[in-house]
């Protein structure tokens, strides 16, 4: 891990906001005797530094932990409508009761205002450390936070600060390459998530390792951009429409994109895995009833939670250049790739 760059001070806010030291950390404090505007001036430049208040930096030094923040920079609907982010939440608040800390749980206020996400932990200091997840690649607060020596985990794959994550790349790769060793697939389209994330990246790429190594052309035609929704799902498979052949396969890159493409697949007449194989990722809870159940890739999300919650918990307590931590994924076999019903659970 790279080596601690140097912390930002209470100084560089203020000289940044172009006052002086004091009047910065009452604003910071919200003391109402400074004005709205200095107040304003003041937030926006602890923002751009990444300065993290004093409140929280003393409650570093003294160890006392009595909160942790989890940021999810993503709009509340989009949280709490996909399951591996239920999950990942119910690994890290099972594992922050055991450690007896509060958990604060910040979202953005829309899917396009990552920043808001951050900046109500970074400025109100109420934890003593933070978990960030579901972070776009260009995204810098992470590290930015990090930068300022307060402890924060990534849930995902970055060589910047102390990440927990799962084996995206290879989890892709083998569910790829089921299609091709066990039926014989030779054209195979893929559906990504958003490709300014790196779990989707690191997906597209085990897709293409796979094709690659069996000799296998990439069709440019048969790659579709979604976006984690069922409605992308659905858009996908009109697109993907015109260039499918009988026997094709698609790989999804989450279960409800899957799950949208089968929907608009059966209202057009086209039959799975008669047509069309699929397979598909995440193992969401409904994979296994949909018609025809999901072969999807699974991963012990709550497992990463905990995880996250353990590495945080030892950089609060002064530990440093944790080395990551990467779960591995598994194939989860059921009809939808054409196999013989209850193959696999």
């Amino acid at each position: 891990m790279n080596s601690m760059p140097e912390r930002v001070t209470l100084a560089d806010v203020a000289r940044l906001a172009g006052v002086s030291k004091t009047s910065a950390s009452m604003a910071l404090a919200g003391n109402h005797r400074v004005a709205e505007l200095t107040r304003t001036r003041v937030h926006r430049a602890a923002e751009e530094l990444g300065y993290v208040p004093h409140f929280a930096a003393s409650s570093l030094r003294s160890q006392r932990a009595d909160s942790i923040a989890v940021v999810l920079p993503h709009a509340t609907q989009h949280v709490f409508s996909h399951p591996v982010f239920i999950e990942m939440l119910e690994g890290i608040t099972g594992a922050a009761n055991e450690l007896d800390l509060a958990v604060i749980l910040s979202t953005a206020r829309s899917e396009s205002d990552e920043r808001s996400a951050y900046s109500r932990i970074t400025r109100g200091g109420r934890a003593a450390g933070v978990i960030v997840a579901a972070t776009s690649v260009s995204d810098s607060r992470p590290k930015d936070i990090h930068r300022t020596g307060y402890p924060v985990v990534v849930v995902g794959r970055t060589s910047d600060v102390a990440s927990v994550g799962i084996d995206d790349l290879g989890g892709a790769e083998a569910v790829t390459r089921h299609l091709i060793d066990v039926h014989g697939s030779r054209r195979i389209a893929h559906v990504s998530g958003p490709l300014d994330h790196q779990s989707a990246i690191d997906k597209r790429d085990g897709w293409v390792a796979a094709l690659r190594n069996a000799g296998l052309t990439i069709d440019p035609r048969l790659s579709f951009e979604g976006d984690y929704e069922e409605a992308s799902g659905a858009r996908a498979a009109d697109a993907l429409a015109a260039h499918l052949e009988p026997g094709d396969a698609v790989f999804f890159a989450n279960d409800q994109m899957a799950t949208g493409a089968i929907d608009a697949w059966r209202r057009a007449g086209v039959e799975i895995p008669g047509s069309v194989a699929i397979v598909a990722y995440d193992n969401h809870p409904m994979s296994r009833y949909t018609t025809p159940p999901l072969t999807t890739v699974g991963a012990d999300m709550v497992g990463v939670g905990e995880a996250a919650v353990h590495q945080l918990a030892r950089l609060i307590e002064g530990e440093t250049d944790l080395a990551p931590i990467e779960f591995p994924t598994e194939v989860i076999v059921r009809e939808s790739c054409g196999c013989a019903p209850h193959a696999t659970s």
